[in-house]
């Protein structure tokens, strides 16, 4: 008698709250509290909050309120600053099997460990769907429950069917495909929960290889976490990422298919047909390197791919799926023909690495290459002053810290994809590079006089200067007008 619930949902209104702050002001009839459960609390509108805070501010002593939501964040704050809050946490598989078991020995019916494992697991954390499942089951096997059964009464996919699937997969066996989609249909499971089941044994099969959760974590059992580990060991982490996202876009796909059986067919044959990814970037190494171990006909291969009009692989892209290097955006790669010229747009990148001194070292260095068909790839990291005792202050401190060669021939290797021989030198200005240089820092005016002996006449006679310069859009000759005349420089 002095509890009430209140579903939320249905009964949003400010009238309803109401109702509940009159029942308030009355005391317990039999009990110490009276207790006040709304349900789906989050769905009160607005001006029902707002009735509702008086009586939170300063509630009766004899009156709790209990408050359920599955979604907090769209309480309140005014709310959730007046109350306690409690996070309920999803049951672990071992738990819900224990209350089962308990269950299962108080009524004597016979159940082996893995029967109940199958409750707890479909049950996903929830004590309550847990008995619901056990009660549909019991009432179709009686006190003598087995695996088999209760998969067929609640229309589970044993997952026997998916290491069959993904063992196919991994031999390329497109029948072993088609004949583990006919054993689920003649077990009369459905295609929902078929791939709803694989998708979450790919995930168990990713967690595991990857040690990064418990089996308690994964709600599976110690021998499933161990038979996962052993599985599928040659498709690798990339491989079964690809075959995660086929799945995805499969059950998008399967709700709006006039045929739906060949549809999940033809995609686990695909899933089996595709070739095992490998590094692209090893590959691209492979073909750069005259001296590597590969062979020619893995050569040839990663050639013939790279020339099909249909592959456009983004320069130093890897198409390891697991490559740690998949963390951050690839750098482009080069040529061995290419890398002098982009030296200036690398070292600059090199600004943003986090060590000023390095980058600062690099500042103002020139790359000049040596014999381009050699390997390893003679590269010389170039300082150059008007005379030895000018040299720029990179190249001293690239002398003192010998590891930021080495650094630097790691980075350079990466963006050539073969080994590269970086030495430090040294060098003055040629004469032409001198004159070079020196026009480089001429205005446009002064260049402009070089060229121009009138010019630089008149400026001499009249003791002319720049005042500002403004570049045409088309040059004009001012020896004619525009009628073909000649104009009269008078």
């Amino acid at each position: 008698m002095d509890i009430y619930e209140i579903d939320a949902a249905s009964n949003t209104g400010v009238d309803n709250i109401r109702d509940v702050i009159d029942r308030v002001q009355y005391p317990p009839v039999i009990g110490k509290y009276k207790i006040f459960i709304i349900d789906e609390v989050h769905m009160l509108s607005q001006g029902a909050f707002n009735a509702l805070l008086k009586t939170l501010e300063e509630p009766p002593p004899h009156v709790i309120f209990i408050f359920a939501t599955t979604e907090v964040n769209k309480l309140l704050p005014t709310i959730l600053s007046r109350v306690q809050r409690f996070d309920f946490k999803r049951l672990t598989i071992s738990q819900i099997a224990s209350r089962l078991r308990y269950i299962c020995e108080q009524e004597h019916i016979n159940a082996s460990d893995e029967t109940l494992e199958i409750f707890a697991e479909k049950a996903d954390g929830s004590m309550r769907d847990g008995l619901t499942y056990f009660d549909q089951a019991y009432a179709f096997t009686g006190s003598e429950m087995d695996a088999d059964s209760v998969r067929s009464v609640l229309g589970i996919p044993p997952t026997e069917l998916f290491f069959e699937l993904i063992q196919a997969i991994e031999g390329h066996n497109l029948k072993g495909c088609f004949q583990m989609v006919d054993k689920a249909v003649n077990r009369g499971i459905e295609f929902a929960p078929l791939l709803d089941g694989f998708g979450k044994f790919l995930r168990n099969l990713i967690y595991s290889r990857l040690d990064a959760f418990s089996p308690d974590d994964l709600n599976i059992s110690a021998e499933l976490y161990a038979k996962y580990k052993e599985t599928a060991t040659s498709l690798s982490n990339g491989d079964l990422l690809r075959i995660s996202k086929m799945l995805i876009d499969l059950q998008a796909q399967i709700r709006y298919s006039s045929n739906p059986r060949l549809l999940v067919e033809t995609t686990f044959a695909r899933m089996a047909w595709l070739d095992r990814l490998t590094d692209l970037r090893r590959a691209l190494a492979a073909i750069n390197d005259p001296k590597s171990a590969a062979d020619e006909a893995t050569k040839k291969k990663v050639t013939e791919i790279l020339a099909m009009p249909e592959i456009a692989l983004p320069a130093g892209s890897s198409a390891e799926g697991d490559s740690p290097d998949n963390s951050y955006s690839e750098p482009p790669a080069y040529s061995r023909y290419e890398i002098t010229a982009a030296w200036p747009s690398i070292s600059a990148s090199l600004a943003n690495c986090g060590d000023l001194q390095f980058s600062a070292a690099i500042n103002g260095s020139v790359l000049e290459m040596g014999d381009i068909k050699q390997t390893p790839f003679p590269l010389f990291l170039t300082y150059i002053g008007e005379s030895e005792q000018s040299l720029p202050w990179g190249y001293q401190q690239i002398q003192e810290q010998p590891e930021y060669l080495a650094r630097l021939k790691t980075i350079l290797e990466d963006r050539l994809q073969t080994q590269v021989d970086l030495r430090l030198k040294a060098r003055t200005f040629t004469s032409e590079e001198l004159v070079s240089r020196a026009n480089a820092q001429k205005s446009p005016f002064e260049r402009d006089l070089d060229k121009d002996a009138i010019l630089k006449k008149m400026v001499e006679i009249f003791g002319g200067e720049c005042i500002f310069s403004k570049q045409l859009n088309k040059q004009i000759d001012l020896s004619t007008s525009e009628s073909g005349e000649e104009v009269n420089d008078n």
